[in-house]
């Protein structure tokens, strides 16, 4: 016990702050170095412009997921949400001719819907988070699959396109809503009384619940703000690939989602996130994938790579944990 707080005592109050939120700044920034000095056509500036863009849509689910990482859950059904969305809007703006806003927003009210059923069966009905969105992921895949008859829908029409393809300044639409919903998600988990909540939540619900924080609407909250985000990352990536898929997203994407969170920081015993490490946890990802891309490797070992990091990553944090 005296070791634990000796080994406190040498660590000053900022530092295990920062260690504890933003650390994955400090990696994002060492890893940055060593591909510009060892991998090839890193360092170009078209190729840092493209892992930005690469970052932002995963940025935005990734948002969403720190959110339920927070409460001490999980949303296992992001990734087959991304691609039931995708199809429904697919299938709203050209098979049914619908205009590409309020295409856009029938699709993003499904998406709260399933956050709302997800949020349902895990705090009403008691569910554990992990059982309770597999199975939800695994209804909405099926879905998918059955509304698009297994079918891709290709060549969308303009109007829809230019909603994530547009430049203003210099900036993708795309990029802009990533770092419109980074600020107010900043301002959400930072410095609001939600946040506050949230926080205290992932720490303990039986303590929040008896200090007056309303635990459920939090616990609900948090999940339809999961799915809302994945449907928002649906649509535009069917933009980015002109094309709608039932198989976009899936188990894969969801898997690459909480490990940037966790890079990034979150806990996935709750209780701790950032907006900040989440982005840069993203971006550390996206770096990853990036230089395995110019290496000429195969795809399989990023993802090898992933379950590495996201590994080494718990590890870390069972250790900072304990540590700081």
């Amino acid at each position: 016990m005296r070791a634990d707080g000796a080994v406190k005592r040498g660590i000053p109050q900022w530092l295990r702050g920062f260690i504890k939120t933003k650390g994955s700044l400090v990696v994002f920034l060492i890893l940055w170095l060593f591909a510009m000095i060892f991998v090839p056509r890193f360092a170009m500036l078209d190729n840092a412009l493209l892992i930005i863009k690469q970052a932002a849509i995963p940025v935005i689910a990734c948002l969403g997921m720190t959110m339920v990482l927070m409460t001490g859950g999980i949303d296992l059904s992001l990734g087959y949400t991304v691609g039931l969305s995708s199809i429904i809007v697919g299938i709203l703006v050209k098979g049914m001719g619908i205009p590409a806003v309020p295409a856009v927003l029938i699709t993003l009210v499904t998406g709260c819907v399933i956050g709302l059923l997800n949020g349902f069966v895990v705090q009403v009905i008691r569910v554990p988070a992990f059982i309770a969105t597999l199975g939800t992921g695994y209804i909405i895949y099926g879905l998918a699959q059955i509304v698009s008859q297994g079918r891709d829908i290709n060549r969308l029409p303009r109007d829809f396109l230019a909603i994530g393809r547009t430049e203003f300044l210099g900036i993708n639409t795309t990029v802009a809503i990533a770092l419109g919903i980074c600020l107010i998600m900043y301002y959400v988990i930072h410095m609001s009384t939600f946040g506050r909540g949230l926080s205290a939540f992932g720490y303990s619900a039986r303590a929040s619940k008896l200090s007056g924080i309303h635990t459920a609407q939090i616990n609900i909250t948090v999940y339809v703000v999961c799915a809302l985000f994945a449907s928002l990352a649906g649509i535009l990536l069917t933009i980015r690939v002109n094309s709608a898929q039932p198989n976009m997203g899936g188990g894969n994407y969801t898997f690459e989602i909480i490990t940037a969170a966790v890079v990034g920081g979150a806990s996935l015993f709750g209780g701790v996130g950032s907006v900040i490490g989440s982005v840069f946890g993203v971006l550390i990802i996206k770096v990853i994938e990036n230089c395995i891309n110019l290496a000429g490797v195969s795809y399989y070992t990023y993802q090898a790579v992933q379950g590495l990091v996201i590994l080494l990553s718990i590890i870390f944090e069972n250790v900072k944990n304990r540590k700081l």
